[in-house]
């Protein structure tokens, strides 16, 4: 059973930036970060990448490269994770029946399941937690931002579902 769960790349780049800038002192770019001068700044390098740098820090489109094939496996579940913040219960039911489809039905009603599911999600147990929250890059890009992030990942955003053009 595989699950690919991915997050809108926009919002994936603006995460970043809070996350090794005020999160993760120990990050191996934090320091790189933390010289720049502003916000501004610290999301064009999360979304340019560092090509100079001395350990490997790609674009916003190379990071996700690696993983694009399971989008075409149709035994992979394919899980915005907006999905699992806007609407949780069919997010988590989807989940569930990919699970049924594979194994067969379960001595425990689907309804449990379900609630165990809910119940174990707890998202500030996590390192790199920080607002959960999906649009954030709306608040954060500037029209320089959208624009550097289309020709970088403009195309990913599409083959993600999260666009259906250049337009945005």
């Amino acid at each position: 059973m595989s699950y690919f769960i991915f997050r809108d790349p926009r919002d994936v780049a603006v995460s970043h930036v809070f996350y090794v800038t005020d999160m993760e002192v120990k990050h191996v770019h934090h320091a790189y970060y933390a010289s720049l001068p502003d916000f501004d700044a610290r999301l064009k390098a999360s979304i340019l990448g560092r090509p100079d740098a001395n350990v490997e820090f790609p674009d916003i489109a190379a990071r996700f490269a690696p993983y694009l094939g399971w989008l075409e496996q149709p035994a992979v579940l394919k899980i915005h994770f907006e999905d699992l913040v806007n609407d949780r219960q069919t997010a988590l039911a989807r989940i569930l029946e990919h699970f049924l489809q594979r194994c067969g039905p379960l001595p425990t009603p689907p309804s449990l399941i379900l609630e165990a599911l809910e119940s174990s999600i707890n998202p500030k147990k996590s390192p790199t937690f920080r607002s959960g929250k999906s649009g954030e890059w709306k608040k954060y890009f500037t029209p320089e931002h959208k624009s550097i992030f289309k020709d970088i990942a403009g195309h990913l955003l599409i083959r993600l579902g999260y666009e259906t053009d250049l337009n945005w």
